[in-house]
């Protein structure tokens, strides 16, 4: 067969609209948006977020430096995670970032210290848990009382009381991939009552976090997500009367349909009456499926009308590396070409080392690389039936 190496490929027109609906969008609502560079951190999709004007939602050191080095301001970044360390919160000071969004009491304490002692612009917000359930995956579910994020409404009381001043204002995150809106009319309306107790305290800044989800089961159909219904959303409660300027910070709903992971069929093999499609990607290219069990279309090139059912899993010496069990898809063989929807979140991002893998290639998508990937699988079907197996990456 004529083998390809697995890539990633992004449609960066595709990611053009969807960040234009967003920004639109946003200016009807006076929101701001910061884009979480977490989902994709490829250069070439941070550079169409920076002409669009996005700011950086940031979780590490490491996050925040990369966005410098890509153009961002640091009046544009943002700077959020449960465990700081030291350093990274002391890096965030001295780059006088625009916020800190602060996590826990201890964390205020330090933050305050470096803040007097690096004589630093960087404003804090409190990152409230609101101990508000979302339907989601519970892995990526942040909201409730026993999750790692956040302060309490009494920590953050008592903080205001002492340092009102000095805190500009709330950051709120329930979670990821949420797909019903009414959760965030509700989270609206929950967070409304709950500053409403804040006593003698406005905030300058509240932001409301990310959390829209995208359409895994039908990406071609929906392949921008409803920014519309999102933000009415969350300004039902929060009205613009009372909060002028909001903040949002999109990750998987700005980036994750643009990108797809391109593998090929390396065997079939064939156990108790179940078909096992192996190919050349899998956890150590995207882990999610074996991570929390999420899905992801897979289809392949292949014209067939004839359909079957697979285990479709990857090579890793790990028995979880499996994207799906009992896959019903158009008939595969040895050498076809498949592709592996909506991972342009969450997927290159998070690749693993395991078994010494090396991270894999991107492709910008254009005509030419439509038209190899098209000419490769050809190639591969007219050799089925062919015994030597031809290495030739391209």
């Amino acid at each position: 067969m004529h083998y390809i190496d697995p890539f990633y490929r992004y449609d960066l027109t595709l990611l053009e609209r969807t960040i234009s609906v967003a920004q639109r969008e946003a200016k009807m609502n006076n929101i701001e948006l910061f884009y979480a560079i977490k989902a994709n951190h490829e250069p070439e999709i941070l550079e169409k977020v920076r002409a669009f004007n996005l700011g950086i939602d940031a979780v590490s050191g490491e996050e925040i430096k990369h966005s410098l080095n890509h153009g961002f301001k640091p009046e544009q970044i943002v700077f959020a995670g449960s465990g700081k360390t030291y350093k990274e919160i002391e890096y965030a000071l001295f780059e006088n970032i625009r916020i800190i969004h602060c996590e826990s009491v201890e964390e205020f304490y330090l933050i305050q210290n470096l803040r007097k002692k690096l004589n630093s612009t960087t404003q804090v917000a409190l990152r409230l848990n609101p101990d508000f359930k979302v339907d989601t995956f519970d892995k990526i579910s942040t909201g409730e009382n026993t999750h790692k994020f956040g302060v309490t409404e009494a920590e953050a009381v008592k903080l205001i009381s002492e340092y009102g001043n000095e805190i500009i204002g709330f950051h709120v995150h329930v979670g990821s991939q949420i797909e019903n809106l009414e959760y965030f009319k509700s989270l609206s309306k929950h967070i409304a009552n709950l500053l409403d107790r804040f006593t003698n305290y406005h905030p300058a800044y509240l932001n409301l976090g990310g959390g829209l989800g995208i359409n895994y089961k039908e990406p071609k159909k929906f392949p921008v997500p409803d920014f519309k219904g999102w933000m009415s959303a969350i300004r039902t409660y929060l009205t613009e009367s009372k909060f002028p300027t909001l903040a949002l910070e999109p990750g998987r709903s700005l980036v994750g349909q643009c990108g797809k992971l391109i593998a090929q069929v390396q065997y079939i093999k064939e156990r108790n009456n179940c078909k096992i499609a192996l190919l050349n990607a899998g956890m150590s290219a995207l882990v999610r499926p074996m991570l929390y069990g999420a899905y992801h279309k897979v289809t392949t090139l292949n014209a067939s009308f004839e359909f079957d059912t697979y285990k479709i899993a990857g090579p890793s010496c790990e028995s979880t590396d499996v994207f799906h069990e009992n896959y019903t898809i158009e008939k595969l063989f040895v050498g076809d070409i498949v592709e592996i929807h909506s991972t342009g979140a969450y997927g290159s991002s998070m690749q693993l080392n395991c078994n010494l893998k090396q991270a894999i290639a991107k492709k910008i998508i254009t005509q030419s690389t439509q038209t190899i990937i098209k000419c490769t699988h050809e190639k591969a079907a007219s050799s089925r039936k062919k015994v030597p197996n031809l290495r030739t990456s391209i």
